[in-house]
């Protein structure tokens, strides 16, 4: 009679396989220490390839954008230390805090120096503009005696004119010594007292008046009259017209004579006596 396996013999097989399963996994599994430890990534590495092949290799070593077989010349494998590799999360971090503090510094020594400049700028506008007053007065100081100068000597510039164009006059009275006019004043003199006992006023005549008139005139170079003055009156407007009137019908006179002085104008004083008898004399 065969014995039966009931459900919990097989439950028992079934615990007891497992156990000795387990012990030879436990006891089989060795564990050795080595001191080659290999080369722990801790990130992807990408190598840059410039130029490609056209077989890909059966095994890559790394990613590359293209394929390439072979290239080094060690013959152990080595992590590549491209300068374009993959930076750590870390790096990257410290990198990016290091450029903004750069940046940040940067912004900062350019605002420095904008602001000193700019300080520097006013400061040298304003010292322009002060030099520029500075000089504006001094210009304006020189232009100021530059002016009152040129003033002065266009004064004395019109006055030397006038002086120059100021005809050379020269007065003579029965009281001046002139040699060299003297016949010529005599024989002026002897011309107005004919033309005066001539022309005699007739209002004088018909009430007898007389009177004594002095007058000034000026012959010019050429002969001709340039003024009368009466310098003192005789009391009678007739009278004193009179004598005026004589002087210019008695033109025209001789030119005026050729002396060391040249004499542009001459003017004779006379005093003139209308008396009895229809007669103009010279006093």
């Amino acid at each position: 009679m065969k014995p039966q396996i009931t459900a919990k013999d097989k439950n028992v097989m079934t615990f007891t396989m497992a156990i000795l399963t387990l012990s030879v996994v436990i006891l089989g599994v060795s564990f050795n220490y080595s001191d080659k430890n290999p080369d722990v990534v801790h990130s992807m590495d990408v190598i840059l390839a410039k130029k490609s092949n056209i077989e890909a290799p059966e095994e890559a070593d790394y990613l590359a954008e293209n394929n390439q077989i072979g290239g080094g010349n060690q013959e152990q494998q080595s992590r590549p230390t491209n300068p374009f590799s993959a930076t750590s999360p870390i790096e990257e971090g410290y990198a990016k805090q290091h450029t903004e503090e750069q940046r940040k510094q940067q912004t900062k020594q350019t605002n420095s120096q904008l602001i000193t400049t700019k300080a520097s700028k006013i400061k040298a506008q304003s010292s322009e503009k002060q030099l520029d007053k500075k000089n504006q007065q001094t210009d304006n100081r020189v232009l100021s005696k530059q002016q009152r100068l040129a003033k002065i000597q266009d004064e004395i510039a019109k006055k030397i004119e006038k002086y120059a164009k100021k005809p050379r006059s020269k007065y003579i009275s029965s009281n001046t010594k002139a040699y060299e006019f003297a016949p010529y004043i005599n024989d002026w003199v002897k011309k107005i007292e004919r033309t005066g006992d001539l022309n005699y006023p007739e209002q004088a005549k018909k009430k007898s008046f007389t009177g004594n008139v002095m007058l000034s005139v000026g012959i010019n170079r050429d002969g001709s009259i340039h003024e009368t003055k009466i310098i003192k009156t005789s009391g009678f407007k007739f009278l004193d017209d009179a004598a005026k009137h004589i002087v210019e019908l008695a033109q025209p006179y001789d030119p005026l004579p050729v002396t060391k002085e040249q004499v542009d104008i001459l003017y004779i004083t006379r005093t003139w006596q209308f008396l009895p008898g229809h007669l103009l004399r010279e006093k």
